[in-house]
């Protein structure tokens, strides 16, 4: 079991880099209002933003982190015998089918958290022991690989296409004041200059950030399926060397992503 406890603690600790990417759907909503105010030299005492859909966007993107990562946690549980400590307020609020701005769910996903979730609560009340740890695979891999592509997808498209959207509304704004003459000294010239590479490194790594986190989600999926495959001989040498072999592109994956980190 120490594979399948290696392979889950190695998964659980690149999820939680979700944590680590400094952008949002409400970032973007606010980005974009606050671009649009100082474009009309709008001041107001309050910027007030329609940004309601992309909180209920982030919401979304929420649970689904913390079902993905609460199943490998319990995972990695299961494998040394322990009991699963998956916390029932993660499922306070069901996930519908619904379009939230940015946003699509549909009832594939809907149906895959809910499935999941409900395995997740019976594995933390005793339904589960090592033992039974195939079963506890057997029963996830299906809503948990619908899972962690949606989760991909909202990275490395929704996210990074809301991020896509700052850099090229930053790039109009920069290229605005050059064309309308509005800076006039050549110590304005550079330092407008060099405010927007700094901005626009700023946006890359955040791209990057993405990517990496997306491409280990993959990773994951495909190695939790060759534990799916391999579910009846989880002792086997052919699949311990094949798990192993996930886990380290994962491991290079994270630390990949945190040589991004400041």
């Amino acid at each position: 079991m120490k594979t399948v406890r290696d392979f889950s603690e190695t998964s659980h600790v690149s999820i939680q880099n979700f944590e680590q990417i400094d952008y949002t759907f409400l970032d973007h909503c606010l980005d974009r209002c606050e671009d649009e105010a100082i474009g009309k030299y709008e001041f107001n005492r309050v910027l007030e933003c329609p940004c309601e859909l992309y909180v209920e966007a982030d919401s979304v993107t929420q649970i689904m982190y913390q079902a993905i990562g609460g199943y490998f946690e319990g995972l990695g549980n299961l494998s040394q015998n322990e009991l699963t400590t998956y916390s029932t307020d993660a499922v306070v609020n069901s996930m519908t089918a619904q379009e939230l701005g940015p946003l699509a769910i549909d009832a594939n996903m809907a149906k895959a958290y809910s499935t999941l979730s409900n395995i997740l609560l019976r594995s933390a009340t005793d339904f589960y022991r090592r033992r039974k740890i195939a079963g506890y695979i057997t029963e996830a891999n299906e809503p948990l690989q619908v899972l962690l592509s949606a989760f991909q997808g909202i990275i490395r498209t929704n996210l990074k296409g809301e991020l896509r959207f700052k850099k090229e509304r930053m790039y109009t704004y920069y290229m605005d004041m050059k064309m309308n003459n509005t800076l006039q000294s050549d110590y304005e010239k550079g330092k407008a200059t060099g405010d927007y590479y700094r901005v626009l490194e700023e946006i890359q790594t955040k791209e990057k950030q993405m990517d990496l986190f997306a491409e280990a989600l993959n990773a994951i999926a495909k190695g939790h399926q060759v534990l799916y495959d391999g579910r009846d001989k989880l002792s086997d040498k052919d699949l311990t060397k094949a798990i192993n072999g996930n886990s380290a592109q994962v491991k290079r994956l994270l630390s990949e992503f945190n040589k991004l980190n400041p």
